[in-house]
C-alpha cells in the first residue's frame, strides 16, 4: 500500500521531490520505493523529463487502479473513524482572501472544535494562482472566486457554492462616496488596487475587467490589510465580491457602490483535482464550508458531496 500511495503522490504532483515532501519521506527513499515496484511489476511507471515526471501509458492504468485501491482503504478507515467519532490527518487548503476574511473564519473555528485532531494548513492566495497549485497537487482543494474559465479547469472538479457579482469599493472621502452606484466606465476610470500573489498580472479580476476595456492598476498587492488601507486613504478603488460589502462597511472608511449598467458576475466555488481522492476529513471540511455559505443566505447550488 505504501508503494501505491507513493506512485499516486508522484502522479498528482508531477514531481518526485514534492511527492516525497507530501509523503513525509526522503526523495531517495521515494525513488527506491517506485523502482522496487517497477521491478516487481516488470514495467516502467514513469518517464522523467525536463518538465517533470509523467506516467507512462501503462503507468496511467496502474495509477488509476492504485487510486481505486486507496479509495477503498480510505472508505475502510472512514468506517472505523466514524465509529470512534475521531478524525485525524491533514488538510491542505488554498483559499481566496475575500473568502478567508469572511466565510473561512467561522468555518475553521467550527471545524477545529469538532475535529481537534485534524491539522489544517491553509494558504491564502489569488484564485488563479490557487487553481494552479490545486492542479499541481500542492493543495488538496480550494475555495476560490471564479471570474472566467481557466486552462487548469479541465483537470479539476468545480462545485459552485453561490453566485455573486463584483461591486466597487471606494474611500468615504471619494467624490463618488455620496452615490449608491456608478457605471462600469466610471468604475474602470478609477485608479485600482488588485490582489495579486504573483508578479504575473493574470488575476481573476483583471481577466474579467479586460473584457470591458482598459483600466489602470495603480497597485497589485498580496497583503489584504494594505489593500484596505490604500482604499481608505482614497488612493485607489477596488472591485470586490458583493458579499464582502458588510465586512468593508464595518471599517467605516470604505463605501460599497453597485455597478449600475453591467453585472460583473462571479462564482464562489470549491475546486479539487480529478486525480485527487477526497478523504473523509476533506469532505467534512467541504460540508462545513457549504453550511456557512447557506447561513450567509447565498443560494448554494448542487447536491451534497458524496
Amino acid at each position: 500500500m505504501e508503494q501505491l500511495y507513493h506512485i499516486v503522490a508522484i502522479a498528482q504532483t508531477g514531481s518526485i521531490s514534492l511527492a516525497a515532501e507530501r509523503s513525509y519521506i526522503s526523495q531517495p527513499a521515494l525513488s527506491s520505493s517506485v523502482s522496487k515496484l517497477e521491478t516487481e511489476l516488470g514495467i516502467t511507471l514513469f518517464k522523467r523529463t525536463n518538465q517533470g515526471v509523467h506516467p507512462t501509458e501503462v503507468g496511467e492504468a496502474v495509477i488509476k487502479k492504485a487510486m481505486e485501491a486507496i479509495g477503498l482503504l480510505e472508505d475502510i478507515r472512514s468506517i472505523a473513524e466514524e465509529s470512534t467519532q475521531t478524525l485525524t490527518g491533514s488538510i491542505h487548503l488554498a483559499v481566496e482572501p475575500f473568502i478567508t476574511n469572511s466565510i473561512m473564519v467561522n468555518t475553521l473555528t467550527t471545524f477545529k472544535n469538532r475535529h481537534p485532531n485534524v491539522n489544517v494548513l491553509m494558504k491564502v492566495g489569488e484564485s488563479n494562482n490557487n487553481l494552479r497549485d490545486i492542479a499541481a497537487g500542492k493543495a488538496d482543494f480550494g475555495v476560490l472566486m471564479k471570474t472566467c474559465d481557466h486552462p487548469e479547469e479541465k483537470d479539476l472538479c468545480i462545485k459552485e457554492l453561490f453566485g455573486d457579482q463584483l461591486v466597487l469599493m471606494v474611500s468615504r472621502e471619494s467624490p463618488l462616496a455620496a452615490r449608491s452606484s456608478v457605471t462600469l466606465a466610471e468604475a474602470m476610470a478609477q485608479p485600482l488596487v488588485l490582489y495579486n500573489t504573483e508578479f504575473a498580472t493574470d488575476c481573476g479580476v483583471s481577466e474579467l475587467l479586460r473584457k470591458y476595456g482598459t483600466f489602470h492598476a495603480a497597485y497589485r498587492l498580496d497583503s489584504f490589510p494594505m489593500l484596505e488601507k490604500v482604499i481608505s486613504l482614497n488612493e485607489c478603488s477596488a472591485f470586490v465580491p458583493k458579499f464582502m460589502s458588510e465586512y468593508f462597511v464595518n471599517r467605516e472608511s470604505i463605501v460599497p457602490l453597485d455597478i449600475s449598467d453591467t453585472r460583473l458576475d462571479i462564482s464562489i466555488v470549491l475546486a479539487w483535482s480529478k486525480r485527487h481522492h477526497l478523504s473523509l476529513i476533506e469532505k467534512e471540511m467541504m460540508g462545513t464550508i457549504q453550511s456557512f455559505c447557506s447561513m450567509f443566505d447565498f443560494p448554494v447550488k448542487g447536491a451534497e458531496l458524496k
